[in-house]
């Protein structure tokens, strides 16, 4: 059924879903990849696209920023009383917090670390900065993906926090909290698809960085749009590979 937030009519959404932050960048890569599609839903901005991927019917959505946006929309999208999607992919945007990430690079989150009690409100037991393991046959599954399309994919300990401003650089933010990469949206998505019983992943391209050498250094907006290309083939493959192997 259609929701406050969601237009698109109960059925029009595929089973196999990719979400994005940004609503433009949905639209575009939407626009760029998907043959045969429709425009489910603009509600709020967020754009709904459907359509199919070698073959494969995919939609495609936007997100919003942080926990409690993402919460909303990827629960919609798995609860089977709303859309009922099977596998939400996340394709979106980090910054690297050590030396084992640079700008561009694209990684796989293995692992979540958090200070969101969004768990704790859908009785999903958790305690702050503890590690939470996301599902490896998963993440095993980008990784052949990656190596198939010739993409370079790294796998990472992701600090999905809350607050996008913090008082600590992104070195100190490492340090203290032993991740490569942080995010504010990954451990909404993780919780819902444990508390929906569905499946859930999260891929990212770094787009900042503070190194001690030469400070902070960060993507521009156009540059990011012209730069993820590589992280939406993976996702979109990752799609169409998990198809094959759990066939409706």
């Amino acid at each position: 059924m259609a929701t406050v937030h969601n237009s698109a009519p109960k059925g029009s959404i595929a089973k196999l879903v990719i979400v994005t932050g940004d609503p433009e960048r949905c639209k575009l890569f939407a626009e760029m990849y998907l043959e045969n599609r429709k425009l489910l839903s603009q509600v709020r901005g967020i754009y709904c696209y459907t359509g199919t991927y070698k073959g494969v019917e995919i939609t495609f959505m936007g997100h919003g920023m942080g926990q409690g946006s993402m919460g909303i929309y990827s629960y919609e999208l798995m609860a089977p009383m709303f859309y009922d999607a099977d596998f939400v992919i996340r394709l979106g945007s980090c910054g690297g917090l050590n030396q084992k990430t640079r700008i561009r690079d694209i990684v796989v989150v293995e692992k979540i670390r958090t200070n969101s009690n969004y768990g704790e409100l859908l009785h999903i037991p958790h305690r702050k900065g503890e590690t939470v393991q996301v599902d490896p046959q998963l993440v095993e599954l980008a990784h052949k993906c990656a190596k198939d399309l010739n993409i370079s994919l790294q796998s990472t300990t992701n600090w999905s926090q809350d607050n996008f401003y913090i008082p600590l650089s992104h070195m100190e933010l490492g340090e203290h909290t032993g991740c490569d990469t942080v995010e504010m949206e990954s451990y909404a998505l993780e919780v819902n698809s444990r508390y929906l019983k569905k499946k859930a992943l999260t891929i990212l391209t770094v787009v900042n960085e503070t190194r001690t050498d030469t400070g902070w250094s960060s993507l521009k907006w156009q540059e990011r749009e012209q730069t993820l290309g590589d992280m939406f083939l993976l996702g979109l493959e990752v799609l169409v590979q998990y198809s094959k192997l759990n066939p409706n």
